[in-house]
């Protein structure tokens, strides 16, 4: 286990060691502490000693691992410094993500857009509000599937992938509606979507009426009001082509796996990630052994105060 292997290590490191020795003299601040395993922590945050070979493991499992799926600088920073510190941390992982040659061939640079945005008001609970799209055009798996449904809470920012096929009548979408999200989360009040012909169908248009769902449609003078689900979108698919270069096999295969990539790390539009905003806490992964304890319930005044900070 890694977290066992950095404190086995931390003995062998000169600076770690005369931590130690002024924490038990009593003669640093409070930011530094020691557990009764031993290991030194800096603000809580298990200390990784100056191994160049044990670092770059810690690195590439937070980056490369089936479970992370090569997230940018800021992601995987923010992911690692939950548990883990040592000096230079930031410039290490932004100098590791800039030298892979998998993020070079999949993922561009993006820029501010233009003018200003009109997004819509905040939502009042979680997958009370959702936004959808679709993404086509993928290689057709065995079972026909070609396409993923992408349907993402605005204000947890969480989100499903589910995979589909472009074929596939609305009533076989509703049906999995039904069972992936509303059998999950409920009926949402409000639904924003593009004007996509399935969307628009009288079927689906008739079955949100009686849920009491509203659908509000983008336009192209307001193509803002759908980003959400355009700029996931972006990102599963800089997953999905990551995944299938780094580790091969089918795209459908690590669908699950970039969901849970996707909803457990960090989103600087809510300062967490998305899990952390809709169960109170980020899920544990081999990375990252969070203990159990109290749940933060989170609403919308957390997403306010993070949107004024930023």
């Amino acid at each position: 286990m890694v977290i066992q292997r950095i404190v086995e290590a931390q003995v062998h490191d000169e600076f770690l060691e005369k931590v130690k020795a002024q924490l038990v003299a009593g003669e640093i601040d409070e930011n530094w502490s020691m557990y009764e395993d031993g290991s030194v922590r800096f603000k809580g945050r298990l200390c990784v000693p100056k191994d160049v070979e044990l670092r770059n493991e810690l690195l590439v499992d937070a980056h490369r691992a089936k479970y992370t799926i090569h997230p940018r600088n800021t992601k995987m920073y923010q992911d690692l410094k939950r548990q883990f510190w040592w000096s230079g941390m930031k410039r290490d992982i932004a100098q590791f993500v800039a030298n892979c040659q998998i993020c070079q061939q999949v993922k561009a640079e993006h820029q501010r857009p233009v003018g200003l945005l009109q997004p819509l008001p905040i939502p009042e609970w979680k997958w009370d509000n959702i936004t959808m799209d679709f993404v086509i055009g993928l290689p057709r798996t065995r079972s026909k599937k070609n396409g993923v449904w992408v349907i993402v809470d605005r204000l947890t920012k969480s989100t499903h992938f589910l995979a589909m096929k472009t074929t596939d009548s609305m009533n076989s979408l509703a049906k999995l509606y039904i069972q992936e999200i509303v059998r999950l989360h409920g009926i949402p009040v409000s639904i924003v979507s593009d004007r996509d012909p399935k969307f628009t169908s009288q079927f689906w248009q008739s079955l949100q009426r009686a849920l009491g769902t509203q659908l509000n449609f983008s336009t192209v003078f307001h193509l803002q009001i759908d980003g959400q689900s355009e700029r996931v979108i972006q990102i599963l698919e800089d997953m999905l082509r990551a995944c299938v270069l780094d580790f091969g096999g089918n795209w459908a295969n690590y669908l699950p796996l970039a969901e849970f990539a996707y909803n457990n790390s960090y989103q600087s539009s809510i300062g967490m990630a998305p899990y952390e905003a809709l169960y109170g806490r980020p899920c544990r992964s081999p990375l990252c052994w969070i203990k159990m304890g109290e749940s933060r319930l989170l609403g919308p005044e957390i997403v306010q105060e993070t949107t004024e900070k930023i």
